[in-house]
């Protein structure tokens, strides 16, 4: 407890000082390195001042004393504990491998929610099938395009009629990036949603699965289920996985605020929340690619079976690096460094 603040005061500034000055002097640095000598000059400086600081939050004085003393621990705690990477680092091959492998392992440590994903997903399928098969009056109200509630008109044009046409590369681009912009948005959304204690986002997921059921029938109905996969395979392989780990992000984002943790175990939680968002915006990318370049020239131009097969393709791909990539002992050591992390 301090008895004499000003007295207290008169003889930390000078270690105040010289731990501010040392610290300027590090973070004018580009590669923010430091020698030997600086490292234990900052160590002891750091815990003289951590010192400092619970003397006077103890003591419950001093209010803005105690958040200069808080800024300038916080500070140097970061330059001993936080390197960042150094621009000749962020070109190793065993950084981006590492990065390579992150997204899949998220997905696979976080499985449980991925499959509350699925099954609400599955459900909206189920329920947009059922009623598109068994009331016809409901194929107004799930499916409002027209596209898509006559699929005949649609193929018969896309097959014989204008949009035989191949699209310049400029308006396909620009299709793509539109698709890339609007899927990411949804995405996000779904995810963000988790604050809603992941009510928000079953709903959207809901809501997709409702309508990808009740497109599956109707196309399938008229008798134009080839046409309806290999239009919706090449890109859907890749967009529909991501959107269900959008809704894995979101669930496991739910249980986050639905538990009590400590704050070293949030940053972690929250790195392995951002990690999942990475991927499935990278996948999205390509979805969206995809869909502009590729799905939406049909037969004669690109024929459906050939179609169906870069769809299976990528799904196989998609497949082994979710399952696979990155599980031999990448996932012991990652373990292993979240109890180094927490024993540090």
């Amino acid at each position: 407890m301090i008895l004499n603040l000003e007295r207290f005061q008169i003889q930390a500034r000078p270690r105040w000082n010289n731990l501010e000055a040392l610290l300027g002097v590090l973070e004018s640095r580009p590669d923010r390195r430091m020698n030997p000598g600086e490292a234990e000059q900052l160590q002891e400086l750091y815990a003289q001042v951590a010192a400092d600081l619970n003397r006077v939050t103890h003591g419950a004085l001093a209010p803005e004393l105690g958040q200069y003393l808080e800024r300038l621990v916080a500070r140097a705690y970061a330059e001993l504990y936080y390197a960042p990477p150094t621009r000749s680092e962020l070109w190793q091959p065993r950084r981006w491998l590492r990065i390579f492998t992150a997204f899949p392992e998220t997905v696979r440590r976080q499985a449980r929610y991925f499959a509350m994903a699925v099954l609400v997903t599955i459900s909206g399928c189920a329920l947009g099938g059922l009623a598109v098969r068994y009331d016809p009056a409901s194929v107004d109200v799930l499916l409002p395009a027209d596209y898509l509630r006559n699929p005949g008109e649609r193929v018969q044009q896309e097959e014989h009629g204008e949009k035989r046409h191949l699209p310049s590369a400029q308006i396909e681009a620009a299709f793509s990036a539109q698709l890339i912009r609007h899927n990411i948005e949804v995405a996000l959304l779904t995810a963000a949603l988790g604050v809603t204690f992941g009510i928000g986002t079953a709903l959207l997921l809901f809501e997709n699965g409702v309508l990808l059921g009740a497109v599956a029938v109707r196309y399938t109905q008229q008798g134009f289920g080839l046409f309806m996969t290999a239009w919706l395979l090449p890109h859907g392989v890749f967009e529909i996985p991501s959107i269900l780990i959008a809704g894995q992000a979101g669930f496991y984002l739910a249980r986050l605020l639905l538990r009590r943790r400590e704050d070293r175990d949030v940053r972690h939680s929250m790195h392995e929340w951002l990690v999942l968002i990475a991927g499935l915006g990278m996948m999205l990318v390509w979805a969206g690619f995809m869909e502009a370049f590729f799905s939406q020239h049909h037969a004669p131009v690109l024929p459906y079976g050939f179609k169906v097969a870069v769809g299976v393709g990528e799904l196989l791909l998609l497949t082994v690096y979710l399952l696979l990539i990155g599980r031999r002992g990448n996932d012991a050591q990652a373990r292993t460094g979240d109890r180094l992390q927490i024993n540090g």
